[in-house]
């Protein structure tokens, strides 16, 4: 988890990576859910429990917050709020442009001082902030587009568990050193929408804590002035630098359990793609199909694709080829600025293979391995829908390891998992840290020898009611003799083993008697 250098206690907010606690009730499958995001957060659980639909309201609410930031960032409002910077300040006396000028200086100067700052010294956009988490017109509609993208419906209450019963009702808390900072809850039916919303009165770190001095504030508002932003633009950028930061407006990135097929069928998509972007191409409207926005945006990252080098995080993906894959991953362009093509080289040859003759393996992680070199980022999260899906037993505990290597180097990481190899090996990673703890040791992040600390790994069981009531889920805590496991995979073991036995028995009894033996 996040560290902090001030206590609690002293209420000083030295902002590390938030706390994000998500709720669900009445939510598709799911009847009631209360999840906490953990640097490597694991849903398991039988099919059809919920497992993909939290997942991707994790993915809606992360874009529409732009990245669960500790105030929620001013962009969300924006779009609609036409700030007045004179409230607070001058009431009932409209300002002139000097003023607001005069305004937006006296911010800066407060902004880059060396004192601690509260959000209520700010009255007017601490009311408007609070306002618009309130106004259902704006956030309201915002994510309620973003939901009915993500899941590719027509309207959000499609998502009522019980249309006729019951409402749905999602929330997120964001908090820091167990104080919260902010929460919004929007709960619907198919005849209305219900927002709420609360901002607490956050106190700031200082700005020499943010590496944010008041020369360079000032040079920015400068550069802002020249490229004739509005001030309504000035107030959001500089308010993001000063309070909140660029590391909270990081990307989520999200891999469908379709990434295999999609990666096999890749080359037949793009050409549909380039068909379809000539004049001769262009056809009238027809009825066509849909995607989620979540394998859209998947397919989008894999035609832009461009490769960098994030250091650790490469070392990660390389690491995944030699030990996995036993291959390496490449990206071909026929041409200039077009769409990539991507192959498969094996171990001890000079053969670049297609991905629709390479193995499903190597389908399944070759998305993996590329957003690992391409987008990835420390502050970043991955969802990542069954990881194991087409791998052997010892490549599923290697992919365990490549989630604890990046949780190491700094990425946020969300699965959702059937494979009692991936649990065993992140309950043995989560005893590594233990003991690494109790040597003492604190080594640097090894993308090679990864490990994890139990209050960064957080397990929870989807269980469906047998009434037909929905799922509900609850946290499988570490247990250092049984680890991870939800108890139901106990129970298939014993189940198989007393079955094997029996039949055995029976086969023995037949043999030793000559004949046939009926129970």
């Amino acid at each position: 988890m996040a560290s902090h250098e001030a206590s609690a206690a002293s209420g000083t907010s030295q902002f590390g990576q938030p706390d994000v606690r998500l709720e669900a009730q009445d939510f598709g499958p799911v009847a009631q859910a209360s999840v906490q995001l953990r640097p490597l957060t694991v849903f398991v659980g039988p099919s059809n429990t919920g497992k993909t639909y939290l997942s991707l309201l994790i993915y809606a609410l992360h874009r529409m917050f732009e990245g669960f930031p500790p105030l929620p960032p001013p962009s969300a409002f924006l779009q609609a709020v036409d700030y007045d910077l004179s409230r607070g300040y001058q009431e009932e006396v409209k300002a002139s442009k000097e003023t607001r000028i005069a305004m937006i200086e006296e911010m800066i100067d407060k902004w880059t001082s060396n004192e601690q700052i509260r959000l209520s010294e700010f009255p007017g956009l601490h009311k408007e902030l609070i306002s618009s988490i309130n106004d259902p017109n704006l956030l309201g509609d915002n994510l309620s587009s973003e939901i009915q993208r993500c899941f590719d419906i027509d309207s959000k209450a499609e998502l009522v568990r019980h249309s006729s019963k019951c409402n749905a009702r999602v929330s997120v808390n964001i908090s820091n050193m167990s104080k919260e900072l902010w929460r919004f809850t929007m709960e619907w039916s198919d005849k209305e929408t219900l927002i709420s919303g609360h901002i607490e009165d956050i106190l700031f770190p200082s700005a020499n804590r943010l590496s944010a001095t008041q020369e360079h504030t000032r040079r920015l508002c400068h550069k802002l002035r020249q490229e004739r932003r509005s001030w309504r633009e000035i107030f959001a950028i500089l308010f993001q630098h000063r309070f909140l930061g660029r590391q909270w407006f990081d990307t989520i990135l999200y891999l469908p359990a379709s990434r295999g097929g999609i990666m096999q069928t890749y080359q037949i998509i793009v050409s549909a793609l380039v068909s379809r972007s000539t004049r001769t191409g262009l056809r009238p409207p027809e009825e066509i199909s849909t995607l989620s926005g979540g394998v859209a945006d998947f397919m989008q990252q894999l035609t832009r694709y461009r490769e960098y080098s994030r250091d650790l995080i490469s070392k990660v993906a390389t690491v995944l080829e030699d030990e996995t894959l036993l291959g390496k991953i490449s990206t071909i362009r026929s041409t200039l600025g077009s769409y990539p093509e991507f192959v498969y080289c094996p171990r001890g040859t000079q053969q670049n293979i297609r991905l629709n003759r390479a193995s499903s393996m190597v389908s399944e992680l070759t998305p993996i391995v590329l957003l690992m070199r391409g987008r990835l980022k420390p502050g970043d999260t991955l969802i990542i829908e069954e990881p194991e899906a087409h791998l052997h037993p010892a490549a599923q505990t290697q992919m365990a390891k490549t989630l604890a290597a990046l949780v190491r180097a700094g990425v946020r990481v969300v699965v959702t998992t059937h494979s009692d190899w991936l649990l065993q090996e992140m309950a043995n990673l989560v005893r590594e840290g233990e003991l690494r703890r109790e040597q003492g040791e604190d080594p640097e992040p090894d993308a090679s020898s990864p490990w994890l600390d139990p209050q960064e790994v957080g397990v929870w069981l989807f269980k469906d009611s047998q009434d037909g009531d929905g799922a509900t889920v609850k946290e499988i805590p570490f247990d250092r003799v049984d680890g991870l496991e939800p108890e139901d995979y106990a129970d298939v073991a014993e189940t198989l083993y007393n079955d094997s036995a029996k039949l055995q028995n029976q086969l023995e009894l037949i043999k030793s008697q000559g004949g046939i033996v009926n129970e």
